[in-house]
């Protein structure tokens, strides 16, 4: 193992050498000679050690040097003198040599260690290990002299050294005011060229070439001036530090990082500091907490990962604070030192790589950034420091700690210990809200009253009070106000009071999960418990056993259940429930703005079914009260929802609630470096910066969360994030607190009934801490004393997402809620534009009961329950309902009955005796793929027509529950894919591409003549289109490599279906200014309508395969309509294209927002701004600058058109 020798000289300088044990003095001088220049610039030198000098014979383990103990050198001038003739020992005759007595101290070797520690009395406060990670050498590889590098006198020509010292002179209170700052950012703006100390030329001029314009003076390219000036600041930093005898801490950078053009450098991080450590590993060194601290505090730029962690470090701290206090020379040379260091180093790289360069090459290529560090990385480069592992970032501490936190708290808690990184971006204060009360209504039954009394309701919240009052008077209500305001009394109260009143009467309730009709049962039965009359309640869904629903049907007078069930089972044997539906009062649909996209549209055309039948078949007409979370639109939706005329809106929330702190939570970013190995078998590296994994940075919070005594639910969009979070939680609460590692579990879709029963009474009864659940707790579930919520990635709805938060904070306790952002558009949106998440209205909930798909399949299902009418059933279906009856006629689904052939009642004569067992209401359509098992012949899934053969296909690797199957056959006519299990190293993507064309509307191609700018129509559009793809082959890739290895033909018919589209022209201005600034309109119109599709959720709540764009196919090379357009990607549409229309404005300028904030420096964008999962063509034909300039455009076109009065 090598040992470090530290060597000082008179002059004050220092080097730390490495040598093996078996290494002589000798060997230690030879290297000195190299590598420390007054041993290389004098004629001879000797090396002393405590007061002796040492014998070149002198072993170096002979030597006891212990810690802080070093050698002098001491130069001298030879003297010419003959040299005495020496003997062969193995000569007859010769005398045995005596051995030297030069390493024994005498009286004059004291007096010259006294006179030499004399002369370097002003280095006795510079630690043992000063300045020894300079560089093994000076020299270059091949034995020139380094430019970087020369004699002390000359070295002051790479900065104004003496700045330093007047910095360092500076007022300590006020280091980071603006006197000082500007001297620092003076000094840091004087290092803008690695140059050559002795002429002052650029170094890199010499791989220019005469024509090159840089050639006149610096030929440094703007990332190399960034890292000079980067790393000057960090130089001048660490010596503020220095001089106080104190540790620089990550936390500490980054929060100076933090303050804008503080010294005259924008948009630093510390992504900045992690690329310098990458660069000269042993001049910036990054930290961890289980790392040893080293004593020295000017050999290295040494970054600490906390204050806190070195707070326990006492014996190391104390050696620090016991040290006398350094010299500003001292200081000032360490600085020049690390600089002269850190230069060669990152000379040395830039250099190999030029010389390395392929001959062929006729232009020099000046490396990036990303060339120099993948270099770095790579190979070993002569002369440079390495490391075994370069540190990216600090390791993550783990607390050990088990003392109860309050959600206050946590906030300094995680910001000082796994958030010190500064993953948090914003913290938002929601302050606390008073109540408003009101008395309880005279009105009301005395049984309800008594029942609120047992429950401990004297008074009423505002708006339950305002509700109570509409519902009461026999109006349809829609509640919307906020998450735990009591919204269940709002119809609760109501049931009671009409079931009490009416002994008859009954009530249905309709929720979106099975776990809110559990909660909500749970509820109404703690309300009516002790009551003398009979309100039996019943759940009636998929878990109900065949016994249990005989006795619903016969006894229940409030039947709870879900749309699927009402659909399915309770409306096409809607006469085994009679009793319920001749007797039906209230209709309670809860959790409304779940309802939204296809199944939205579903849900409609169930609850006009539902009306349909109750009021012509039973005589009733029940009222409605809706419940919503706060969107655009609720009385919209409500009506929409359930074919409504009208519908009160009640939203004035007199509901109570506690302060609540909202964090923003952004991943780190990471440098990573991989290797992986071309056709022709070389190793290639590359270098990619990406954030840490978010799922990892949920775990870590989740963990800190249940060990400080917070009860928490980690939201996980799913399954199989929530089952990986709860797993690497308990990894992780295995080392720090083992005990609790069972108090945690998971909640979703997938358990058993009994499963999930158990869950949520542990949750309620405090047996379990915290759960990582799906969207299944999202909604109105009351879980007892939940303090806090966290929310992996955007959940889809700014709805969803207070939703979710609501679950903590109940009974007036204070909560915390953090949401942890994926590299995603909409998640890093809000990172950077907080106000644009809690400013943000909600958005709008749209469902479009008028789908001609959707209306034909429920239009059969209605026609088993009751023939269809037009003369009635236009009230309930709409005007489509004639031509959708007539679709079916041509079909031979419904027919009309001759003894009614006068009042055309249309009965259902279809191929199913039950057509609602073939309707999903989950999807628009109803031709569907089977794909089957060859061997087993058991059908593994139904595949919607228009994405089949994205999947499926003769030759394509289809997967179905992590097992691996090969497409052997295909039927058309028939619908059946036939597939066979295989252990297959590759997949398959298809190659096709997608027409959508608009009919009705202005041309979308360019015209043959272009009109002026201010003529062409730019206002959003909404049209009928026929969208149509067309699929023509398919590759095979392997999955290790992710490389193409065959490319396959296919002959399959195209699929073609009517939808809604909403559009805006590009004009010719645009296209030219495109072109002006060569890059590709085409690619620019790709990206900036990915763009557009990205930032639609931020207005409305839909799911991203609701809607599409078009997207530029690399291998055609027709033109391309001049346009953005985004369409409803479900058959007839859903009626987004008619909501975007209203607010494309709006899309264009966040999507310019979105997309020139981004970061990346791709300029094919990234997953952040124009990449999409959903394209069709796998992200190819991306063009970011040239999106910017498009949307940009059209905004400004826009703009221009209002000016000049013009309206579409």
């Amino acid at each position: 193992m090598q040992r470090k020798i530290e060597v000082r000289t008179i002059g004050g300088e220092s080097t730390v050498i490495l040598v093996s044990p078996d290494s002589r003095v000798a060997d230690l001088k030879f290297l000195l000679s190299e590598s420390l220049p007054p041993a290389r610039q004098s004629t001879g030198f000797h090396l002393y050690f405590k007061g002796a000098r040492l014998s070149l014979d002198d072993l170096i383990s002979s030597l006891e040097i212990g810690e802080g103990e070093f050698m002098v050198l001491v130069p001298f001038a030879k003297k010419k003198r003959q040299l005495p003739l020496q003997l062969d020992p193995t000569m007859e005759g010769a005398e045995p040599s005596v051995r030297s007595q030069e390493n024994q101290p005498s009286s004059a070797a004291d007096s010259v260690w006294l006179d030499i520690m004399g002369d370097i009395s002003s280095l006795n406060d510079i630690p043992s290990d000063d300045f020894g990670a300079e560089v093994d050498s000076i020299r270059g590889a091949n034995g020139e002299e380094s430019p970087v590098i020369d004699n002390p006198e000359k070295r002051r020509k790479s900065g104004d050294f003496k700045a330093i010292e007047d910095i360092l002179c500076s007022d300590k209170q006020d280091f980071l005011g603006k006197n000082t700052s500007d001297k620092i950012g003076k000094f840091v703006d004087s290092i803008s060229c690695l140059s050559d100390l002795n002429t002052g030329r650029c170094l890199l001029l010499e791989f220019c070439c005469d024509e090159c314009p840089a050639a006149e003076n610096c030929a440094c390219p703007l990332w190399l001036k960034k890292v000079l000036k980067t790393f000057t600041l960090l130089n001048v930093l660490y010596a503020f530090f220095h001089s106080q005898r104190n540790f620089m801490t990550w936390s500490f950078l980054n929060e100076t990082f933090k303050q804008p053009n503080l010294f005259g450098l924008d948009e630093l991080c510390m992504l900045d500091v992690e690329k310098l450590s990458l660069l000269s590993p042993e001049v910036v060194m990054l930290l961890g907490t289980e790392e040893k601290v080293p004593t020295s505090l000017s050999s290295a730029i040494v970054i600490h990962y906390s204050s806190n962690y070195l707070i326990n470090q006492t014996k190391i701290t104390a050696q620090i604070k016991a040290a006398r206090k350094p010299t500003t020379l001292a200081i000032v040379n360490a600085v020049e030192k690390r600089m002269i260091a850190f230069r060669t180093d990152l000379w040395r790289l830039i250099r190999c790589f030029m010389e390395n360069m392929p001959a062929k090459a006729v232009t020099p290529y000046i490396p990036s950034l990303q060339d120099i560090i993948t270099l770095k990385g790579s190979l070993c480069v002569p002369g440079c420091n390495t490391v075994n592992e370069a540190k990216t970032r600090a390791t993550l501490p783990r607390c050990a700690d088990r003392n109860n936190i309050e959600p206050t708290e946590m906030i300094y808690h995680l910001k000082k210990g796994i958030g010190i990184s500064g993953q948090v971006v914003h913290i938002e204060e929601i302050n606390a809200k008073l109540a408003v009360h009101v008395e309880i209504p005279d009105g009301l039954q005395d049984v309800t009253k008594a029942s609120l009394n047992r429950m401990g309701i004297s008074r009423l919240y505002s708006h339950q009070a305002d509700a109570l009052h509409a519902s009461l008077s026999g109006k349809s209500i829609v509640v919307a106000t906020s998450t735990s305001s009591g919204k269940s009394l709002c119809y609760n109260i109501h049931v009671v009071d009409a079931l009490s009143k009416d002994l008859e009467a009954c009530a249905l309730y309709i929720f979106p999960t099975k776990a809110l009709a559990q909660d909500q049962m749970r509820a109404f039965v703690e309300m009516t418990s002790g009551f003398d009359i009979g309100l039996n309640i019943g759940i009636y869904d998929g878990d109900t056993s065949q016994i249990h629903r005989t006795w619903i049907r016969d006894n229940a007078r409030v039947l709870i259940t879900n749309p699927d069930m009402l659909h399915l089972s309770i409306m096409p044997d809607h006469a085994k429930f009679m009793r319920i539906f001749s007797n039906l009062r209230i209709i309670v649909i809860d959790e409304a703005h779940t309802y939204k996209g296809a199944f939205g549209c579903h849900v409609a055309l169930i609850l006009r079914r539902l009306r349909r039948i109750s009021l012509l078949v039973y005589g009733c007409n029940p009222l409605f009260i809706f419940c919503t979370a706060t969107s655009a639109n609720p009385r919209e939706h409500a009506m929409e929802l359930a074919g409504l005329q009208t519908v009160e809106l009640i939203q004035n929330d007199g509901s109570p609630s506690s302060a609540k702190y909202f964090v923003l939570w952004n991943p780190p970013f990471r440098l990573e470096t991989k290797s992986c190995k071309s056709r022709q078998k070389s190793l290639n590296w590359e270098i990619s910066t990406r954030r840490t994994s978010p799922i990892l940075e949920t775990s870590h919070l989740f963990a800190e969360m249940i060990q400080h005594g917070l009860r928490c639910i980690a939201f996980c969009k799913t399954r199989k994030l929530s089952e990986l979070v709860l797993c690497y939680t308990r990894e992780i609460l295995q080392k720090t607190a083992s005990d609790l590692v069972d108090v945690i579990s998971v909640y979703r879709g997938g358990y058993t009934p009994k499963e999930r029963r158990r869950i949520e009474a542990d949750l309620f009864e405090n047996k379990l801490r915290g759960v990582a659940a799906t969207n299944a707790l999202e909604l109105g579930i009351d879980l007892g004393c939940i303090d806090a919520t966290l929310h992996l990635g955007f959940p889809g709805s700014i709805a969803s997402l207070w939703q979710q938060a609501g679950r903590s904070g109940r009974r007036s306790r204070q909560s915390l809620a953090i949401y942890i952002a994926f590299e995603g558009p909409l998640d890093q949106y809000f990172m950077k534009f907080p106000n644009k998440l809690f400013r943000r209205s909600a958005e709008y909930c749209q469902v479009d009961g008028q789908n001609e798909k959707v209306l034909e399949q429920h239009l059969a299902c209605a026609a088993v329950e009751l023939p269809l009418c037009l003369q009635y059933d236009e009230k309930y279906f709409g005007p489509g309902v004639e031509q959708a009856i007539i679709s079916l006629k041509n079909r031979g689904y419904v027919h009309v009955h001759p003894q009614n052939s006068e009042t055309k009642c249309w009965s259902y004569i279809g191929p199913e005796d039950r057509p609602s067992m073939e309707v999903s209401i989950r999807s628009i359509e109803s031709n569907k793929y089977k794909v089957i098992d060859e061997m087993s012949h058991e059908v593994l899934e139904e595949i919607e027509e228009s994405k089949a053969f994205f999947q499926v296909y003769e030759g394509a690797v289809y997967m179905h529950q992590g097992d691996t199957y090969l497409v052997k056959s295909l039927e058309l006519s028939e619908k059946i894919v036939f597939c066979q299990k295989a252990d297959l190293k590759y997949y398959t993507k298809t190659r096709d591409y997608t027409d959508i064309h608009v009919m009705g509307g202005d041309i979308a191609y360019s015209p043959e003549i272009t009109p002026t700018f201010a003529s062409v129509r730019t206002s959003a559009q909404v049209n009928s289109c026929k969208v149509t793809t067309i699929w023509f082959g398919f590759h095979r890739i392997w999955r290790a490599t992710n490389q193409i290895f065959d490319s396959v033909n296919l002959s399959l018919p195209s699929f073609s279906y009517i939808s809604q589209a909403t559009w805006i022209r590009v004009p010719q201005a645009i296209k030219a200014a495109v072109h002006k600034n060569e890059l590709s309109f085409r690619a620019g119109l790709h990206a900036a309508s990915h763009s557009l599709l990205n930032v639609v959720p931020l207005y409305m709540m839909c799911n991203a395969s609701d809607m599409g764009t078009e997207c530029a196919n690399p291998h055609e090379t027709r033109d391309i309509p001049e346009r953005l357009l985004l369409y409803d990607r479900h058959p007839g549409g859903i009626g987004l294209s008619t909501r975007v229309q209203k607010i494309f404005g709006e899309l264009l300028t966040a999507a310019l927002e979105l997309v020139s904030t981004c970061g990346c420096d791709n300029n094919t964008g990234c997953p952040n701004c124009v990449q999409v999962l959903s394209c069709g063509e796998y992200n190819e034909v991306l063009d970011k600058s040239a999106a910017i300039l498009i949307l940009d455009g059209v905004i400004e076109a826009e703009k221009l058109q209002c000016t000049n009065g013009f309206s579409s």
